[in-house]
């Protein structure tokens, strides 16, 4: 789980134009929802991380505006397939 998490996570860092970039204190804290609520592994391996919103993602993003913004770039990066 931890280097699926790990993938996600910096995938989201690398993410443009966010106000807010995800830190280690909010990674630790995703990381101790997704064991709370039991999300396997296979639910953060994504075919195409750029289509998919992780499970629990506003732990990451914590400024709105991130979230809407990633939201629509997920939206966009769907509809290009």
């Amino acid at each position: 789980m931890l280097a699926e998490a790990l993938e996600v996570f910096f995938g989201l860092r690398d993410v443009p134009g966010l106000k807010k970039k995800p830190t280690t204190s909010e990674l630790i804290d995703w990381l101790k929802l997704l064991v709370a609520e039991d999300i396997p592994p296979e639910a953060l391996r994504a075919q195409d991380n750029k289509a998919v919103v992780p499970p629990l993602a506003g732990a990451l993003l914590k400024n709105e505006q991130d979230m809407h913004l990633f939201e629509r770039l997920v939206f966009m990066a769907r509809q290009n397939r």
